[in-house]
């Protein structure tokens, strides 16, 4: 498997790991230490504020740091800087191949900590009801940061707290 591809399967990893993490896991990502109303990536150096509410930390294999809600929503973030060779526009379409079925209900451009980002709002298709997912995927330089959100239940309020989440986003050097 070429880089590109490798990367492209890690990152889906990522997100379907996010998907699972609605059946809540316990341990942590040793990467990423808590700090002081936030969240501190020691390896990259990127901050990012705790989010409002009842959140706990939860472990989903392929985030640096993964936050579940009492009612089942899940977000997580992935920052990975090994180059990002495309537009956040098809990173953030990437995400979404091998999730089976997908409905993209909105796509829009975004900034986040000054670098361009797309956001993407779809549904997965489950057996019980589908799943409303929001990603936003952040180039800057050699990295890309996917932060997911995955509701099953008040898809407005959780994206509420999603957007203030990302948005508190802080690159250190390594994520610029």
């Amino acid at each position: 498997m070429d880089g590109a591809r490798a990367r492209r399967a890690s990152r889906t990893a990522a997100l379907a790991t996010a998907l699972t993490a609605l059946l809540g896991c316990t341990a942590t990502a040793a990467r990423v230490e808590s700090r002081s109303g936030g969240y501190r990536d020691r390896a990259q150096g990127w901050t990012i504020a705790a989010p409002a509410g009842s959140w706990k930390r939860v472990q989903a294999e392929g985030a640096d740091l993964a936050l579940a809600a009492p009612d089942g929503t899940s977000m997580s973030v992935t920052s990975r800087c090994e180059g990002a060779f495309a537009s956040p526009a098809i990173l953030a379409r990437h995400l979404r191949l091998g999730l089976g079925a997908t409905r993209v209900v909105e796509r829009a451009d975004a900034r986040v900590a000054g670098a361009p980002a797309a956001v993407q709002v779809f549904d997965v298709e489950r057996a019980a009801r589908p799943l409303r997912v929001k990603t936003v995927t952040r180039v800057a330089g050699r990295c890309v940061q996917d932060f997911v959100l995955v509701a099953p239940g008040d898809f407005a309020a959780a994206a509420r707290v999603f957007d203030a989440w990302w948005a508190s986003f802080a690159p250190g050097e390594a994520a610029r």
